[in-house]
């Protein structure tokens, strides 16, 4: 059984006309986890809430302008900077077996674990203690270099009969 990918980037337009996108159609889902109902339900109440706003109680409609510049931008600065950490985190631990070895190793640090756990309950990037962070960033190159060193290389993957079947 094969799930549909995961979308992963916002489309280029989240907003046309008085047309609003959001959960995954806005592209508001989690790379590493694939999370996506919280952002999904934030989202829409965001985008709901904005928009009755600029309605004034019905006497008007909201512009694209308008939408862009309130539940875009309310969204994009509650919730951008997670998108990026985890963006980060992908293209460092999951692109071949040493890097993420590194990232396995890494999970046993209690900061790592606390870190992870109140960013996920919050949805927010948590952390903010700039001694542990600085910490975690030489642990973060010493489990690099030691995943490098000692994992296996990636075996080539190819299945093309799965593949053919994606056409």
């Amino acid at each position: 059984v094969e799930a549909p990918p995961i979308p992963d980037h916002s489309p280029p337009r989240r907003v046309q006309g008085r047309i609003a996108l959001v959960g995954d159609a806005a592209g508001y889902v989690t790379k590493c986890s694939g999370e996506g109902i919280y952002f999904a339900a934030k989202s829409g109440r965001m985008a709901a809430e904005e928009i009755v706003a600029l309605m004034k109680g019905g006497s008007r409609l909201p512009t694209q302008a308008e939408i862009e510049d309130t539940y875009c931008k309310k969204y994009d600065g509650l919730y951008g900077p997670t998108y990026t950490v985890l963006d980060i985190l992908q293209k460092v631990f999951y692109t071949n077996n040493g890097a993420r070895e590194a990232f396995v190793e890494l999970c046993n640090s209690k900061y790592v674990q606390q870190v992870t756990f109140d960013s996920y309950l919050y949805k927010r990037v948590q952390g903010n203690n700039p001694l542990d962070d600085i910490k975690l960033l030489g642990e973060t190159i010493g489990c690099m270099v030691k995943g490098y060193s000692t994992a296996k290389p990636d075996a080539e993957f190819s299945n093309p009969v799965e593949s053919l079947k994606r056409i």
